[in-house]
């Protein structure tokens, strides 16, 4: 059915009823007989299933409101603008007209406070002129010509941010259990105005129906975060096992031959329990084979998060899917663009801000021991990173952690050309983890996937040959020699026992 709608035209001109307008013209081109024998060819055209019709393109609308974040820190004190030296400019304005420049005669007997000095320049009372007559509280300055007051009272505002666009004090706009959204409401602002600036007009004349359209985010804002212990945890496998490794009846060479199908091979469990029957005769459940990697996930965990080493100057992250219990799922990384080891990783089930801070905080470590060193960590698009990155760096006189954006993939820009190898580390890494991901065809549970990829992480600091380096990221002295899989697996499993 044909409604009435409201349609903007390439010039911005508001066209009323344009699609009734539209199904007039139709009725009058056809008997009601064609028309009702249109109708079922529309209804194909849109539900797709006629083809060879396309549809006029939606215009784009490129400042539509996003999820983005103002990097720029807000000041924490009111600007004080800065003065001008009344000395140089009395000087100045001598030389230029060659001639003295003289105090004000007063005349009327109106004074001037001496106190009184001019808010721009610092010029003294000789030098001010009294703009109001009688009422003796306007001053205009003689040499710089700054309209003042003579008591300019002071209000104290209680705002923690300022705006360091405009100088303006910031608003409390939203508040939640986790941040704090200050906003500048200054129309004035140079942030405001550049903003509105890049609108179209298509864009423009929406704004001007309704001035307070949500839909395009043109205000500076600000995001304080209250950051908790427990949201800068990153997930990890649960320590409450069906069994203990030390009691199990195979050996640890059996749990060497599992980790290896298991992670070494990306089998799953089925098939793994398969090949250690038809290959080795052992005889094994497939459930068994679940119950010793999430034991052996969770003892290596604690090791693997005490060993895992802090990300260089350069640095590479994303975050990758997978699917648990039919759910999309995220896999977060991390890793150091020199030694090419994972230097943090977390799970979640979903792609924001916490999940991508609690990464940020597990590769870095705490920001307060990072003061003075300065990291550069090459992401994606996603907006998560900025609120993390801006959440990692609150409260320290210096950033520690900068972002560089490579999207796409082609290099638009001269950034995403000079950071696009480091990108593609942490690419062809999600390939590796993908690898030992996709034979599952989706984990059944959430702990799961994070022994799984807490194994994945373990195989590839220690045991995986690098195909650059010759040899695996993390080199230790325990392992060397070692070039059996199961063995590497047996001797990982000993260096991590309690």
């Amino acid at each position: 059915m044909l409604c009435c709608h409201k349609t903007y035209n390439k010039k911005g001109i508001l066209l009323k009823n344009s699609l009734q307008k539209l199904a007039k013209w139709l009725c009058r081109q056809l008997t009601s007989d064609e028309f009702a024998s249109i109708v079922p060819l529309l209804q194909e055209i849109l539900s797709g299933s006629k083809t060879g019709f396309e549809f006029k393109p939606e215009p784009k609308t490129e400042n539509y409101r996003k999820f983005r974040v103002n990097t720029t820190a807000p000041l924490s004190a009111p600007p004080v603008p800065p003065k001008a030296d009344w000395h140089e400019l009395k000087a100045e304005l001598e030389k230029s007209s060659g001639k003295p420049l003289k105090p004000v005669r007063r005349r009327g007997g109106f004074a001037i406070p001496v106190h009184c000095h001019c808010e721009h320049c610092n010029a003294p009372a000789d030098y001010l002129y009294l703009n109001d007559g009688k009422k003796s509280n306007q001053v205009r300055c003689k040499i710089c010509n700054h309209l003042g007051t003579t008591e300019r009272i002071r209000h104290k505002t209680d705002a923690k941010y300022f705006c360091p666009h405009c100088g303006s004090a910031l608003s409390i706009w939203k508040q939640s259990s986790h941040e704090t959204i200050y906003k500048c409401f200054n129309y004035k602002c140079s942030h405001y105005l550049a903003s509105e600036n890049k609108l179209s007009r298509e864009e423009k004349a929406k704004r001007q129906a309704q001035k307070f359209d949500p839909n395009y985010k043109l205000h500076y804002q600000y995001r304080e975060y209250h950051l908790q212990p427990e949201d800068l945890k990153c997930r990890r496998p649960e320590t409450d096992t069906r069994i203990d490794l030390n009691r199990i009846h195979n050996s640890h060479h059996v749990v060497g031959l599992v980790l290896t199908f298991f992670i070494n091979a990306g089998l799953s469990s089925r098939l793994t329990r398969d090949l250690l029957w038809g290959l080795f005769g052992i005889k094994l459940s497939h459930q068994t084979v679940i119950n010793y990697v999430n034991a052996a996930a969770a003892r290596i965990a604690p090791f693997l998060d005490a060993d895992l080493p802090k990300p260089g100057p350069m640095a590479a992250a994303d975050e990758t899917y997978l699917i648990v219990e039919n759910e999309w799922h995220y896999t977060w990384f991390v890793i150091d663009a020199a030694n090419k080891a994972i230097c943090g990783y977390n799970l979640s089930d979903t792609r924001g801000t916490d999940p991508a801070i609690a990464t940020l905080y597990d590769a870095y470590g705490k920001p307060e021991t990072n003061q003075g060193k300065q990291f550069v960590l090459v992401r994606d698009g996603l907006p998560s990173y900025d609120s993390a990155m801006l959440a990692y760096n609150q409260g320290l006189k210096e950033p520690v952690l900068t972002g560089k954006t490579v999207v796409g993939l082609e290099n638009l820009d001269e950034i995403s050309k000079e950071f696009r190898p480091y990108k593609q580390l942490v690419e062809r890494l999600n390939r590796t983890y993908k690898f030992h991901t996709r034979p599952r065809a989706g984990m059944k549970s959430l702990n799961g996937a994070t022994s799984l990829t807490t194994l994945f992480v373990a195989y590839y600091n220690y045991l995986r040959r690098h195909g650059t380096l010759k040899h695996p990221p993390l080199i230790r002295e325990t392992l060397q020699g070692i070039e059996r899989y199961p063995k590497q697996w047996e001797t990982l499993l000993t260096m991590t026992a309690a």
